[in-house]
């Protein structure tokens, strides 16, 4: 190890540990900071005596904190609590604080096959507007990208914001999207492949735009407002069939992102499973929409049509196929079915279940997602508010805790 310079004559001598103390110091305001933050985030005012309760720290120190929080315009005092009936208030009621939810906002996105679906939410996760746009499986890339800034504009309008109250943003899309946000695959959005859809939005909000894959989103989505598990496969099925892996409460996405596109496996069954469900089928007058065909096999599957039924456990059987490969490499304790198709869940889920009993050593178990058509979007905002608390933890401790600071650039 190199000696340090000899000291010059009438220098001072200063210890290699000295900048050390203010440092802590520093780390320490912040780590209190957050804890203050992480009680009140719920969105209930609290006294600082419940807060100090809350985190542990002095009520001094609550107090001195808060104060600072409020200055910065994180939290702001809340109206007192009423006496109840009959009961008279002794001294001056107890300051309460609240969270300031509303000091920014966050947007999930859900770019679909049919539809385009926007939700914004203030940062303690309540959705405040809402904005969807009906679009075509064969609509080519500029006109979906159209659809999603009006959807967008949409829900900031429904919200009564601006695009500088949006901190955060998430897209989710079907196919595969690399580490940079490009979109590397995507058979159902015609001229996906290769674009960078999040770029192409940049220009409507400041903080960007992040893009992910839907199914993966799904997941996130899914383990926030729906069935929660650690390590969970959520597969989307519907016109296509994809899947989201969380493993140990985190998303696995992949090197490239393409963690569960099991698709890419031929033997699976994943690629053509919906075309070859909806060859049962025969209904001439009906146009070529998958979904229309699909809930009519449902539809006559429960009816006892024999044609039907051979679909569905045909179909059952792709799925678990491809399930069960997950099921094997990942050792899941939750696998859940959502997507456009999992309504028909009481016809798919017994079927997957007895396939996955035959191939998996320990089944895991199976639930239909709850979320409908909202899991996307759903967990594009979480991803979202995920990305704003990474902000706040990553800041230098040393730079004040402001807005600004915390604002996607």
């Amino acid at each position: 190890m190199a000696k340090p310079p000899p000291r010059q004559e009438g220098q001072p001598a200063v210890s290699e540990s000295f900048p050390a103390p203010a440092r802590d110091q520093t780390l320490l305001r912040r780590a209190n900071e957050l804890s203050l933050l992480a009680v009140l985030r719920d969105g209930h005012p609290r006294s600082l005596r419940e807060v100090s309760q809350a985190t542990g720290l002095s009520w001094r120190t609550t107090q001195v904190v808060a104060q600072g929080l409020s200055a910065n315009g994180w939290l702001a005092e809340s109206d007192a609590v009423a006496e109840p009936a009959g009961r008279k208030a002794i001294g001056r009621p107890a300051r309460r604080f609240r969270f300031v939810a509303e000091a920014g906002h966050v947007v999930g996105l859900d770019v679909g096959v049919h539809r385009v679906q926007a939700f914004v939410a203030n940062l303690t996760a309540e959705i405040v507007g809402t904005g969807t746009v009906v679009v075509s499986p064969g609509d080519p890339a500029p006109i979906r990208l159209d659809a999603a800034r009006s959807a967008l504009h949409a829900a900031l309008a429904d919200a009564a914001l601006t695009p500088f109250n949006v901190w955060a943003a998430v897209m989710g899309i079907s196919g595969i999207v690399g580490p940079n946000g490009n979109v590397t695959a995507s058979d159902l959005l015609p001229g996906w492949t290769g674009l960078d859809p999040g770029k192409s939005l940049s220009t409507l909000l400041a903080c960007g735009v992040q893009v992910a894959n839907d199914a993966n989103l799904a997941a996130l989505g899914e383990r926030w407002r729906g069935h929660q598990a650690n390590t969970m496969i959520h597969v989307l099925v519907g016109t296509r069939l994809g899947a989201g892996l969380l493993i140990d409460g985190r998303l696995h996405r992949g090197a490239a992102g393409a963690a569960g596109e099991i698709g890419a496996l031929r033997g699976a069954g994943w690629p053509d499973a919906a075309q070859r469900l909806i060859s049962a089928d025969i209904a001439e007058d009906v146009p070529d929409n998958i979904d229309i065909k699909a809930d009519r096999v449902f539809a006559a599957a429960r009816s006892g049509q024999p044609t039907a039924l051979n679909a569905i456990d045909r179909f059952a059987a792709d799925i678990a196929h491809g399930i069960a490969a997950m099921v094997l490499t990942v050792d899941p304790e939750l696998v859940v079915v959502g997507g456009g198709f999992a309504h028909a869940a009481d016809l798919l889920l017994p079927r997957i279940e007895a396939e996955l009993a035959v191939t998996c050593p320990h089944p895991p178990q199976l639930q239909a997602s709850d979320l409908g058509d909202d899991a996307v979007a759903l967990g594009a905002l979480r991803l979202a508010l995920d990305t704003v608390d990474r902000r706040m933890t990553e800041l230098d401790s040393a730079a004040p805790l402001v807005h600004a600071a915390i604002r996607g650039r």
